[in-house]
Formats: structure tokens, C-alpha cells, sequence
């Protein structure tokens, strides 16, 4: 009986977590943009450089807020962050809808980089953790996969919000999301420990049941130290520069190939639902085959995608290009992740990282604006998307010279990450 409602109830908490990453500063912050961005651009004259850099200052203040924000929830409890973070990022949303002039829409980015910081995923994660063990990889994999899921319906929705009631309603919709299904949802569905309510870990009879041998593993001196380390900053920070650049652009982008704002979301779209169904794909295949083969393919992917949009194709292949950059985006984060603590073990794990992943996110937050960069210095895209080719090239050349790493015990401490 026991594990049967451990299974309902920690499901039911991957559920919450999976709906509220889909909800995060990524999807909302990110993927809302595009669409948001060209009406914003023609009534206050801003260029897609400035635009952007709204995106890179988020990102950017994310990647040096986040290890305060994990200190506060290991201090205070995941609830304490997220509920007031939830509040503080809908909030953001709706003086958006309100702003008059440029220092304003950066301030509210800011806002959401710094004093919403909570709303990412890493309280989501914490409380993951707690829930599961021996299936926490599953779980994590599951709940990552909002990212892409956001990336999916939030184009739709914004493009339906702006169509219907301009960039300010659009802003407007968006924060009552956050105010009216997030917050209320993490309040009264989400529970930080199993124990809160009278269950352990797994299923199992008690937490000491549930326990896993002591974690083993590098030194985040020992880590930086060897080859592996730099070669994994250098392919998923390459990869995330690419195609976290391409997040925010690709609706204009496509525009400008002469698409409808309408079939561009779609497209979009497309985009996301590719990287939702990527993570879990990816997430699976690793536990079944090396990983390096599995970067190889979807890197692949990334190359290929990026050379269809680069050159004049029919719509059918900006689909085709679309769902293969989007299948590879959910291989970033959660293949670093997976990576690190293969070949660092999980003594260290959240250092190391955390270093890494902080490298990771200066790439992602300096794309947007390299992209809008380019394109109103150029007046096209096609210099850097020709750039991301050997970008993506280089990963994979990395990628095969990984050395290799020993097979996974099934249900081993392996899966904290």
C-alpha cells in the first residue's frame, strides 16, 4: 500500500515540477520574446540588438544569482524561495505590460534574473531529490522536460495574446498565468519531503531503506585538472550559444524568409515540443548506451538544422530544421549534467557543475544578443547561423575524443544528478 501511494503522490510532485519549469524564466523569459518583441520594436523604435539584451542581462544575472538563490533554499526550505519568487516573476509580467520607455523593460528583466531567480529549476530539482532515489534519474529527466514543454505552448499562447489584445495584453496574459495556475498549484500540490506527509523516499519502508552508498568522486580542483572537464564546457557551451541564440529570433527570422507571424509560432513551436520529447528521449537512451555516441547524433542534428535555415528553403524545411534544433536542445543541459557526473563522480557534484553550468549560461545569455547583433549590422541572420555549423562541427569533434567511462550501476548513486 505504501508504495503504491508513493508512486501516486511523488508522480504527482514530478507533474507540479515538470508544470512549473514549463512556466520558468526559460520558457516564460525566453520564448515569449519573439513574439513580443516586434510590436514592442515598432511602437517604441527599439532594434532587435536592444531587444535582445533585455534576454542576455536576464540570463546574465541569473548565471551570479543562482548560488545565492541555492544557498537560501538549503537554509530556509524550497517553499520560502519559490512562493515569493512565483509572486515577485508574475508581477514582473504584469509592469511589463505598462512600461513606457526602454530602462523600464531592462529593469524588469533584471528583476526577473535577480530577485525571481527562485522560479528556475533548481528548487523544483531539491525537491525531486527528496521524492526519489533509485528512480531520481527518471524523475529529473521528466520534470527537465518543462522547459521544453513551455517552449512548446508558450509561443502559442503569446502569439493568441498579442493578436487579440497587443504586446501589453500579451504581457498581462502572462503574468495571470504565474498568479492563477503556478502559484496556487505550488502552494497547495507541492510538498518539499515525503515525510511531510508520511511516506519515505521510493516507496520504501522507511528513509533507511531507501539509503545508497556514500558518493565518490573528483575534487572540483581535481576536475579542472584534467582535459574532460574543459572539453565539456567548450561542446555545451558552443551548443547553448547557438541555439539559445536562435530562441529568441527565430519568429523574426523567419519573417523575414517571408513566413506568416502565425505559421512562424507554429514553427516555433515546433521548436519546443521537439525539445520536450528530446529530453525524454535522450534521458532514456542514456541509461541504455553510451552517451557519447548518443551527443554524436543529436549534435549531428544541430548541424544539419542549423544548414537547412541558413540557405533559402520552402516551409516544409524550416519544419524539418526546426524539430531537429529542437531535438537538440534537450540534449544540453540534462547530456552536461548526465556527463559531469560520469566522468567527476557525485562527491563534488553540485561544485563542479555549477561551474560548468555557469559557463554554460554566460554562453546562453550573450547569444541573444550576438544574434540581434548581427542582424542589424548585416541585415540577415546568415553570418551567424553560417557560424553555428562548425560551432556544432566542433562539439562533435570533442564529443568522440571523450575518453571512455565505465558502465552505470543500475540504481546507483549515480542518479543524484
Amino acid at each position: 500500500m505504501t508504495e503504491q501511494k508513493i508512486f501516486l503522490r511523488g508522480w504527482l510532485t514530478v507533474v507540479v515540477c515538470l508544470l512549473g519549469i514549463s512556466t520558468g524564466p526559460a520558457a516564460f523569459g525566453l520564448a515569449s520574446l519573439f513574439l513580443l518583441g516586434g510590436p514592442l520594436g515598432e511602437e517604441f523604435g527599439w532594434s532587435r540588438t536592444a531587444i535582445s539584451t533585455a534576454v542576455s542581462v536576464m540570463m546574465l544575472c541569473t548565471a551570479f544569482s543562482l548560488p545565492f538563490m541555492g544557498r537560501l533554499v538549503d537554509r530556509f526550505g524550497v517553499k520560502k524561495v519559490l512562493v515569493p519568487s512565483i509572486v515577485v516573476f508574475g508581477l514582473c509580467f504584469l509592469a511589463a505590460s505598462m512600461i513606457s520607455n526602454y530602462w523600464q523593460f531592462i529593469a524588469l528583466y533584471v528583476a526577473m534574473g535577480t530577485i525571481a531567480v527562485g522560479t528556475n529549476s533548481v528548487p523544483y530539482m531539491r525537491v525531486l531529490t527528496a521524492w526519489f532515489d533509485r528512480r531520481r534519474g527518471l524523475a529529473i529527466g521528466i520534470a527537465g522536460s518543462g522547459t521544453g514543454l513551455g517552449f512548446g505552448y508558450v509561443p502559442l499562447v503569446t502569439e493568441q495574446l498579442v493578436s487579440h489584445f497587443g504586446w501589453r495584453g500579451g504581457y498581462f496574459g502572462l503574468g495571470l498565468i504565474m498568479l492563477l495556475f503556478t502559484l496556487p498549484m505550488v502552494v497547495f500540490l507541492l510538498h518539499e519531503r515525503p515525510q511531510t506527509v508520511g511516506l519515505h523516499p521510493d516507496g520504501a519502508a522507511s528513509d533507511e531503506a531507501a539509503a545508497h552508498p556514500a558518493a565518490t568522486g573528483d575534487s572540483l580542483n581535481q576536475a579542472m585538472q584534467r582535459r574532460d572537464f574543459w572539453s565539456l564546457i567548450v561542446i555545451f557551451a558552443g551548443l547553448a550559444f547557438v541555439l539559445y541564440g536562435l530562441i529568441p529570433h527565430m519568429v523574426p527570422m523567419l519573417q523575414d524568409r517571408g513566413v506568416p507571424v502565425n505559421q512562424a509560432s507554429w514553427l516555433a513551436s515546433a521548436f519546443g515540443w521537439a525539445a520536450f520529447g528530446g529530453r525524454l528521449l535522450i534521458g532514456f537512451l542514456v541509461d541504455r548506451y553510451d552517451a557519447r555516441r548518443i551527443a554524436f547524433v543529436f549534435f549531428s542534428l544541430s548541424a544539419i538544422g542549423l544548414g537547412l535555415l541558413s540557405v533559402p528553403m520552402p516551409i516544409w524545411a524550416f519544419t524539418v530544421a526546426a524539430i531537429m534544433l529542437g531535438l537538440s536542445l534537450g540534449a544540453e543541459v540534462d547530456m552536461l549534467a548526465y556527463l559531469t557526473s560520469r566522468y567527476f563522480g557525485l562527491a563534488n557534484f553540485a561544485q563542479i557543475f555549477g561551474v560548468m553550468f555557469s559557463a554554460v549560461m554566460v554562453a546562453m545569455s550573450l547569444s541573444p544578443l550576438a544574434f540581434g547583433a548581427v542582424y542589424d549590422y548585416t541585415g540577415s541572420y546568415k553570418s551567424i547561423l553560417g557560424l553555428g555549423v562548425p560551432l556544432c562541427l566542433l562539439a562533435i569533434v570533442l564529443v568522440l575524443m571523450l575518453r571512455p567511462y565505465g558502465e552505470r550501476a543500475r540504481g546507483g548513486p549515480i542518479s543524484v544528478t
